[in-house]
């Protein structure tokens, strides 16, 4: 049987990913697993390589949202409507004309910050939508990347709380945490999430940092599903040209970093949460109408490659900040898993029932199945070291 050790590092070999970073710990001090894999001749990967997070980045703009929660800043079912004026005036799309133009009505239900961290607040991406596509398209701003308002002024899919979209909503959540908090979204995580954890590495601006800079790799792009994914520095991605802290994808980290992070709620250690409100992350968020619509979004193809081994309709939810297991029929996850990833094939899991965790880390944009079924490998040995496999 092949060693998740040599299943990796053939990866890496063959040029699946340049590069690969994998860290899982238990409770019970039976895994304590950390490793980083790459070519001899290819770019050099450690357990402290800083990578692009994209959507990783939303996990801990929730964090730093339930902090102010605890503070009493806000409710979990306040309407943000008013800390975000430029999200609260959007109504809900009807239609979009040929030239762009978006007939909206009225909204009625509150943008909830609840309903913002689990994307069921309406907030869509234009380049999931076709018809915010074209709303985006026929807007004339200034260069991407300017202001989180400028790029996501566009109308609300549904109704707040009746339906489920994948989209900004952690970006907003990351304005109300610099409204409430008054300070800049990277500042409030490093005096409130990074440095109580010992994080060093963790930044939206890793430009300004000369250590973290010198430790970041570039992404990869496979253009033959077949071929190897290929390191283009020069091309843009999700970060290039962002000028202020977007909470939903603007990130960067070592996976060492993240995985304090990780493993700081597995354990419950108040670091970073109280006990009850760490809780509330672990716990279903969904109405049953927006509940329908994640079903229906984790049943596409492009979702069902994003997760390793994706868990049948009637045991999936969300929970605040990353889908939730609620049923008890996966063969490793148990109810209350909860896991999330992001487009440049890296993934978090955290599952209190079994007492593990863990991080898988790469550079390879999209995602693709060979990616997926590396994580599902990691995974799959994370329970089977800690003696988990169902």
């Amino acid at each position: 049987m092949t060693s998740l050790n040599d299943l990796l590092q053939a990866a890496v070999d063959d040029g699946t990913a340049p590069g690969i970073v994998v860290i899982a710990k238990d409770k019970d001090g039976k895994v304590d697993y950390a490793k980083a894999f790459s070519r001899a001749d290819g770019t050099p990967y450690s357990l402290d390589t800083v990578m692009e997070l994209t959507s990783m980045s939303k996990f801990p703009t929730a964090i730093a949202a339930l902090q102010l929660v605890e503070k009493g800043l806000i409710g979990l079912d306040d309407d943000v409507s008013d800390l975000i004026p430029s999200l609260g005036k959007q109504g809900i799309l009807v239609s979009v004309a040929d030239d762009g133009t978006p007939t909206v009505r009225e909204r009625k239900n509150p943008i909830t910050l609840r309903r913002l961290i689990t994307h069921s607040a309406g907030t869509g991406y234009h380049f999931m939508h076709e018809g915010l596509g074209k709303v985006k398209a026929a807007q004339k701003g200034g260069p991407p990347g300017n202001s989180v308002d400028e790029s996501f002024d566009y109308p609300l899919l549904f109704e707040p709380g009746e339906g489920w979209a994948y989209g900004a909503g952690l970006d907003r959540v990351g304005q109300v945490v610099e409204k409430l908090s008054g300070l800049p979204l990277d500042e409030y995580m490093k005096k409130n999430m990074w440095e109580p954890l010992g994080v060093s590495s963790s930044t939206f601006f890793p430009a300004k940092i000369p250590d973290v800079d010198a430790r970041r790799v570039p992404m990869a792009f496979r253009d033959d599903p077949e071929g190897p994914a290929v390191e283009k520095p020069e091309v843009p991605t999700m970060t290039t040209g962002l000028k202020v802290a977007y909470g939903g994808h603007g990130m960067f980290a070592s996976m060492s970093d993240y995985a304090k992070m990780v493993y700081s709620l597995l354990i419950d250690d108040e670091k970073l949460l109280k006990k009850e409100t760490a809780a509330l992350m672990f716990e279903p968020q969904l109405t049953p109408a927006s509940k329908e619509q994640l079903h229906k979004f984790m049943e596409t193809p492009v979702m069902k490659s994003f997760f390793p081994s994706p868990p049948t309709p009637d045991d999936r939810d969300y929970g605040l900040s990353g889908l939730l297991i609620v049923g008890e029929n996966h063969r490793y996850w148990r109810k209350g898993a909860l896991m999330w990833g992001g487009a440049g094939s890296l993934n978090w899991f955290i599952d209190r029932s079994a007492g593990v965790c863990g991080v898988f880390g790469a550079q390879v944009l999209p995602s693709d199945q060979r990616m997926r079924d590396l994580i599902d490998a990691f995974q799959t040995d994370v329970y089977r070291q800690a003696g988990k496999l169902n």
